[in-house]
């Protein structure tokens, strides 16, 4: 006997395959155990449909100029995720923790998306942070402070949606001096913090536009904490010095697409029984994972976009039981 059974799965694009070969009931003890349940799924491999893009702006008396490229830029981003229909969503905040902003959203709405009538005014009048010669040069420590209480769910409601990956991009002439926000180890800490920001199985990264490491450009600093943060996330890494940053924020769109390499499942997979292919291909068993509570596959790198993994398993036998006199 054969039924189906469909549901949504990870993304607007995905379908859940469910077949099952069955002979279920009570069997008697010494008797030849039932038919196992295999059970095949199939998905299609979509972005993940929501993202929350925080970028953080220095406002140093060197960023005039850049700022207003960033703002002139702004549609090669947005078009790189309007091209795939996400719906995503860009707050700015200024790099400077010392001032009374500190961590704040800038411009109205505060909350920059693709249904606004004009999401790239929106974005320039948010990015035109301004400059001031005290400001400070600490990207991550803004992010922090902006992503985290009392300014998540206060000043910055709304912005952070607990089903959406989130991309962090810095813009700056200067290195991260968020010490005395974030400790002796700024990288490290942020890491940390991006890594709890994964916990909802979402993607969490940094990218950078910033001075070339090692050696900067033009008056540039080089951004090396920017550049190993983004480095060890997967983020993009664009020089600040670019003639123009069309071709940057084209990138930091891209990289702001989350591929999953983790799709559910509708039930336990008995153990060893797992097989997977991705195109037709076989995946190796070394190259995923199984879970179990809750069931899913974890491959060891996301499938290429728009491929068909297919997963194929069987259910745990049901415990023999004797029959009744």
């Amino acid at each position: 006997m054969q039924h189906q059974h469909v549901q949504a799965g990870v993304g607007p694009l995905v379908a859940v395959l469910l077949a099952a070969c069955v002979d279920t009931g009570v069997t008697a003890q010494g008797t030849e155990p039932a038919e196992p349940v295999v059970v095949e799924e199939l998905f299609e491999q979509a972005p993940q449909p929501k993202v929350d893009v925080l970028w953080v702006i220095d406002s140093t008396t060197s960023m005039a100029e850049e700022q207003a490229a960033l703002a002139e830029a702004f549609d090669t981003f947005a078009d790189a995720l309007d091209e795939l229909d996400l719906a995503w969503q860009a707050g700015v905040v200024t790099a400077d923790v010392g001032s009374d902003q500190a961590g704040v959203l800038q411009g109205n709405p505060w909350i920059i998306h693709p249904d606004l009538d004009d999401p790239s005014a929106a974005f320039a009048q948010a990015a035109d942070v301004g400059t001031d010669p005290q400001a400070t040069q600490a990207g991550l420590g803004a992010a922090w402070l902006a992503l985290s209480e009392p300014l998540r769910s206060q000043d910055n409601r709304g912005f952070r949606r607990a089903d959406a990956s989130l991309h962090v991009v810095v813009v700056s002439d200067g290195d991260d001096e968020s010490q005395a926000v974030l400790g002796d180890d700024p990288a490290g800490a942020f890491l940390d913090f991006l890594e709890q920001e994964a916990d909802n199985g979402l993607e969490a990264s940094l990218s950078a536009v910033i001075g070339d490491v090692p050696d900067g450009c033009g008056s540039a600093q080089p951004g090396t904490t920017y550049a190993a943060v983004a480095q060890a996330t997967g983020g993009a890494v664009g020089s600040i010095c670019a003639a123009s940053f069309a071709h940057v924020t084209a990138a930091i769109g891209k990289a702001s697409i989350s591929w999953p390499s983790t799709f559910p499942l509708q039930e336990a997979p008995a153990e060893g029984t797992v097989a997977a292919w991705i195109d037709d291909a076989r995946v190796d068993a070394a190259d995923f994972t199984v879970q179990l509570d809750p069931p899913a596959i974890a491959f060891a790198s996301p499938p290429a976009a728009g491929a068909t993994i297919r997963v194929r398993y069987e259910l745990p036998q049901p415990e023999a039981q004797a029959l009744a006199p």
